[in-house]
């Protein structure tokens, strides 16, 4: 006879499966197909023919994209921001010469392409006017809607070159932001252009100021994070001095992946080692430190995509609301699987030990236990919090998840805590990713550890 808890775990691993596949599907940065494709034909309407297949590097302008959002909240602004906003894009390096930016959305933002060797008849300064005004249409789509304002001639190579600067108003963008292209020629042939986007100064000002006061915001929770980190080298002081029982080969362990996990992300390399060393000084001493429940791993990953939906939700509800939260994801410095690895399990593995074991550790003899787990749960959410307007709604949101992961370490430990945690990262910052299964992959990682451990088959005590 099959037991009732088994079959509870089989329903939990379908539904958290199923969930996660629905989170991460049709999710991810787009385009890096489509991009080399565009940059190809631009060239070749140049009259060059690139060699071999471009070298596709995602990059992007965070404040542009974020303060276009702002002007245009919603969908809209996360388009122009693929698009003619110019704030996401991709970079592809061709091996046998050329280079170009595309956005996601397909429009080429920039393109350099080799000086031809035979590039035409020069162009005399007092003649070259009319020519570079008509070269503007191989650069942009509405070239009607772009006026010459400056340009210069000189000599270089045998050949007269040409740079023109254009305008082209706002156009699809905002009401008082400004389109700007610089152009160059060499002899009669276009050989570069490249596309600039001037935002207005108050959605710019608001954004950079938001993510300003974000930066302000997180040191108090650092501060506390800090404190919390002096306490655990006492601690740990204390239990060696008078041998307390110990997990030495635990924190160990722990802090070594801690310590390698930090290595492949770009922003705490240098604090690595004394991440895992504080980590494994924090997993070493929990045995002895808290009253929660024995570690139920299996059950983590499941809580983790239900938190991730719930945050999804929540930006949700704020646009909705006529508040205004980024839709477009963090641009990451580098898009290789172990950034993504590493930008979604870093925060759990060195957070969760830090607000789930030791800070309710210090403060549960004056708070309880759920006390101290209130207090902790505005440190959280001021150590990652989105640049959304209200600035309580961010905050609100990330309380509501660290609550989340509250309830998750009481009912299945720590180690539960840091695979919800994982699990969630991994989902939400898939969007920040490109497209492909591959990708998928990777962001489903917890969900599938975690289906493992909930249909693994267990020995009846």
């Amino acid at each position: 006879m099959i037991r009732f808890g088994y079959v509870l775990r089989v329903v939990a691993a379908a539904a958290a499966a199923a969930g996660a596949v629905a989170l991460v599907r049709g999710r991810g940065v787009p385009g890096e197909a489509q991009a080399a494709a565009v940059a190809r034909a631009a060239m070749e309407r140049l009259g060059y023919a690139p060699l071999g297949e471009p070298t596709a590097t995602f990059e992007g302008d965070q404040e542009l994209a974020w303060a276009l959002e702002r002007a245009r909240p919603g969908p809209a602004g996360a388009q122009l921001a693929r698009g003619e906003g110019g704030a996401v894009r991709w970079r592809l390096v061709f091996p046998g010469g050329g280079e170009a930016q595309v956005t996601v959305d397909g429009v080429v933002w920039s393109l350099r392409r080799p000086v031809p060797e035979a590039p035409g008849p020069d162009l005399f300064p007092s003649l070259a006017t009319p020519r570079v005004e008509a070269a503007v249409a191989q650069a942009v789509l509405d070239p009607a809607s772009w006026r010459l304002v400056r340009a210069q001639s000189w000599r270089e190579g045998g050949h007269t070159w040409e740079r023109a600067w254009f305008v082209g108003g706002s156009g699809p963008l905002p009401p008082g932001w400004r389109r700007e292209l610089e152009l160059e020629m060499a002899g009669s042939s276009v050989v570069s252009w490249k596309r600039f986007v001037h935002p207005l100064g108050t959605d710019l000002g608001v954004v950079t100021g938001r993510m300003a006061e974000l930066r302000l915001l997180r040191r108090p929770a650092l501060l506390g994070l800090a404190i919390v980190v002096i306490g655990v080298l006492i601690a740990g002081a204390e239990a060696v001095a008078y041998r307390e029982s110990t997990a030495l080969a635990r924190g160990l362990v722990y802090g070594v992946v801690v310590a390698v996990a930090g290595s492949f992300a770009a922003d705490t390399l240098a604090a690595a080692p004394v991440q895992g060393v504080v980590l494994a000084a924090v997993v070493a001493l929990l045995p002895g430190w808290t009253d929660l429940p024995p570690t139920r791993l299996s059950f983590g990953p499941a809580a983790g995509v239900a938190l991730a939906a719930a945050t999804l939700a929540g930006g949700t509800i704020i646009l909705g609301a006529g508040g205004w939260v980024p839709v477009t994801s963090p641009v990451p410095s580098d898009t290789g699987w172990e950034r993504q690895l590493a930008d979604a399990w870093l925060p759990a593995l060195v957070e969760e030990p830090l607000l789930r074991g030791a800070l309710p550790a210090f403060a549960a003899p004056l708070l309880g236990w759920w006390g101290a787990a209130l207090l902790a749960a505005p440190i959280g959410a001021l150590l990652h919090p989105e640049p959304s307007v209200p600035l309580l709604a961010s905050i609100g949101l990330g309380v509501v998840l660290q609550l989340g992961l509250a309830v998750v370490a009481r009912f299945a430990g720590v180690g539960g805590a840091v695979l919800a945690r994982g699990t969630c990262e991994a989902l939400v910052q898939r969007a920040a990713f490109p497209a492909g299964p591959g990708w998928n992959r990777i962001a489903l990682l917890g969900v599938a550890v975690g289906t493992v451990l909930l249909l693994w088959p267990r020995r009846r005590a």
